[in-house]
C-alpha cells in the first residue's frame, strides 16, 4: 500500500520552505544542506508520509497549520539545533488548535455589555443630549395636539411627513416669561432658525438609531414637511422674528495684553492657566474639549531643521469637528507647532517650568494644586506645586471666565480663544489651506463663520469711509485700507499700473465694458 502511493506522487513537484535559525552560522547551513542532500536512510520515505499527511489535514481543515519536524536519530547526533520545514501554503491557526485561555491569546474577550459600551461612542456627548431634547420637543406637541405619542417603530411615512408638516409650523419654546426676560416677546415666542434645524436633524438620528430606512431631510416622502420649515423660517424673517446667530465673540489686543500680564511664571494657579490658555490658541482648540484629554506623554519637545526648538502633540484628540469612525474622511493634522521664542514670554520654557513642578507620578498634563504651594507666599520654596490628582473635566470650562475676571477684561469663554486665533491667522494674510491645517475644517465653507468677520479695527475703518461717503467728503488718499498692508510675499516685486482714458478704440473689450477706449501702460 505504501509503494502505492510513493508511485502516485513521487514526480509531483513539491515546494519547501526551509526556516533557519537567526544565529545559525555560514558552515552550520552548509552542512545542513549537506545533511539535506546525502541519502540518509528512510529520509525519501519521511518526506512522502510528510506530504500525505498534509494534503489529508488540508482537505478536512483548511485553516489549520502543520508543521512537518524532520527530526532522526542521525541529524540529532550531527546537530545540536532543531528545524522545521512547513509547507508554502500554511494558514493561520484555526479554532480547532484549541489554544488555552490565558493572558497569551490576541484577541480579546468582550461580554455584550462591553460590546454596548463601545457602541454608546457613536455620537458625541452633546449630540446624545441634543437628539434626547429634539425627540422630548417633538413629543410634547404630539402629547398636546394629537393626545398620543406617535410609534415611529412603525409609523408610515406619508402619516409622519404629515404631522411633521404641522409641527414644524406650530412648534414655539416653553417658559415664555422666563425668556421674554432675556430678548423681546416677539421672539421669545419663536424657536431660533438653528434650534429648529436641530430637531430635524434629532428626529432623523433617532429614526436611523431605531432601524428606520427613512431620512426626513432628504426623501422625497419628507418635501411637502421640509417645504413648510422652509416656508416658516422664510415667515419669520419678513416679520422680524428671526434672531440673527450670536457667534463667539474675537478677544482685543487690549483685553489680550491684560491677560498675558495675569498669566506669570511665579504661582501655580497663573502658570497652570498660562499653559492651558497657550496650548489653546497655539493649537486653536476649544478649551473644554482637548486640554483634558492630554497627559504627560502628550507632549514632544521636538527642534526643527534649523535647531530652533518647538512642542508638538504626540497623538490625535477627540473633538468636535474630528469625532473619527468610519465616516471620518480627513484625519486631524498632525505637527502642529509651538515654537520657543526665546523671550520672557516663550510658552516652551513656560511648559517646561510646569512640568518641572508636577508631580513626577501624574498621568495627566493638568492636575490639581498643592495646598502647600497654595498657602505659602513664596510658592518656589515648593518644588512640587502640582499633585497627581487629574483637574475635572468640567472644571476647564471656568479656566477662561476666571482669567477674564482676574485679569480685569470683559468675560470671555474658551471658544472666544479659537474664534481669537482664527480671526488673527485670516487678518494676517494666511491662506484658508493653511488656516484649515490648524483649525481641522474640513472645508472652507465652514471656515467662513470666523473668516468673514471683521475685528473692531476693520470695522471702525469700514464706518469711517461710509460716513465719509454720506456726507460727500470721500477722499481716497486718505482712507486707510482695511486689507492688512503689512504682509510681506517672497518674491514678488511691487509694480504700479496707471490707467489713461484716451479716445481710440482698444480691440478686445466689449462697447458695454468699463475699459473700452482705454489705454494700459505698466510702468517698472
Amino acid at each position: 500500500m505504501e509503494s502505492d502511493e510513493s508511485e502516485g506522487i513521487q514526480d509531483l513537484p513539491v515546494t519547501f520552505e526551509l526556516n533557519l535559525p537567526d544565529d545559525m552560522n555560514t558552515d552550520e547551513v552548509i552542512s545542513l544542506m549537506e545533511v539535506l542532500q546525502s541519502d540518509i536512510e528512510g529520509f525519501d520515505e519521511m518526506l512522502l508520509d510528510a506530504v500525505i499527511h498534509e494534503a489529508e489535514n488540508e482537505a478536512e481543515q483548511t485553516e489549520s497549520k502543520t508543521t512537518i519536524a524532520l527530526k532522526t536519530e542521525e541529524q540529532i547526533q550531527q546537530h545540536s539545533n532543531a528545524f522545521q520545514i512547513s509547507a508554502s501554503n500554511e494558514q493561520p491557526p484555526g479554532p480547532s488548535d484549541n489554544f488555552p485561555e490565558s493572558s497569551g491569546c490576541r484577541f480579546k474577550t468582550l461580554a455584550e455589555q462591553d460590546l454596548q459600551e463601545i457602541e454608546c461612542n457613536k455620537y458625541s456627548n452633546s449630540t446624545k443630549k441634543n437628539t434626547k431634547w429634539g425627540i422630548g420637543v417633538f413629543n410634547a406637541w404630539c402629547l398636546e395636539r394629537l393626545n398620543k405619542l406617535l410609534d415611529l417603530h412603525t409609523i408610515a411615512a406619508p402619516l409622519l411627513n404629515e404631522n411633521l408638516r404641522k409641527f414644524y409650523a406650530e412648534a414655539q419654546p416653553k417658559n415664555l416669561s422666563n425668556r421674554s426676560k432675556t430678548m423681546p416677546q416677539e421672539h421669545a415666542a419663536e424657536y431660533h432658525k438653528n434650534s429648529m434645524k436641530n430637531v430635524r436633524a434629532a428626529i432623523n438620528r433617532h429614526l436611523k438609531d431605531i432601524g428606520r430606512e427613512i431620512d426626513i431631510v432628504k426623501d422625497i416622502e419628507f418635501k411637502s414637511s421640509n417645504t413648510m420649515l422652509s416656508s416658516k423660517l422664510k415667515f419669520n424673517l419678513k416679520q422680524g422674528l428671526s434672531r440673527a446667530t450670536q457667534h463667539h465673540p474675537t478677544i482685543s489686543n487690549e483685553d489680550l495684553l491684560k491677560i498675558n500680564t495675569y498669566l506669570s511664571n511665579d504661582n501655580p494657579v497663573a502658570l497652570r492657566f498660562r499653559i492651558w490658555y497657550f496650548l489653546a490658541i497655539h493649537f486653536v482648540s476649544r478649551g473644554c474639549e482637548f486640554h483634558h484629554q492630554l497627559s504627560i506623554r502628550s507632549l514632544k519637545f521636538e527642534k526643527d531643521e534649523n535647531g530652533i526648538e518647538y512642542v508638538t502633540i504626540s497623538h490625535e484628540t477627540h473633538q468636535k469637528n474630528h469625532q473619527g469612525g468610519l465616516e471620518e474622511t480627513n484625519e486631524e493634522a498632525n505637527d502642529k507647532r509651538m515654537y520657543a521664542t526665546g523671550t520672557p514670554s516663550c510658552p516652551v520654557q513656560s511648559l517646561k517650568l510646569f512640568l518641572s513642578k508636577t508631580d513626577p507620578n501624574a498621568l495627566s498634563l493638568f492636575n490639581e494644586c498643592n495646598k502647600g504651594a497654595l498657602q505659602d507666599e513664596n510658592p518656589m520654596n515648593h518644588d512640587i506645586w502640582y499633585s497627581n490628582k487629574p483637574v475635572k473635566p468640567k472644571k476647564f470650562t471656568s479656566f477662561m471666565p476666571d482669567i477674564c475676571k482676574n485679569a480685569g477684561t470683559r468675560r470671555f469663554t474658551a471658544h472666544s480663544l479659537r474664534t481669537t486665533a482664527i480671526t488673527a491667522m485670516s487678518d494676517a494674510g494666511l491662506t484658508d489651506r493653511n488656516i484649515m491645517f490648524m483649525s481641522d475644517h474640513k472645508c472652507e465653507e465652514s471656515l467662513k463663520s470666523y473668516c468673514r468677520r471683521p475685528s473692531t479695527e476693520q470695522k471702525k475703518v469700514i464706518s469711517t469711509i461710509l460716513g465719509s461717503v454720506a456726507t460727500g467728503e470721500r477722499n481716497q488718499t486718505t482712507v486707510n485700507s482695511i486689507v492688512p498692508t503689512n504682509v510681506c510675499l517672497p518674491g514678488i516685486t511691487n509694480q504700479k499700473l496707471s490707467i489713461n482714458k484716451e479716445s481710440s478704440h482698444l480691440t478686445g473689450f466689449g462697447g458695454n465694458s468699463i475699459f473700452k477706449d482705454c489705454h494700459f501702460h505698466f510702468n517698472n
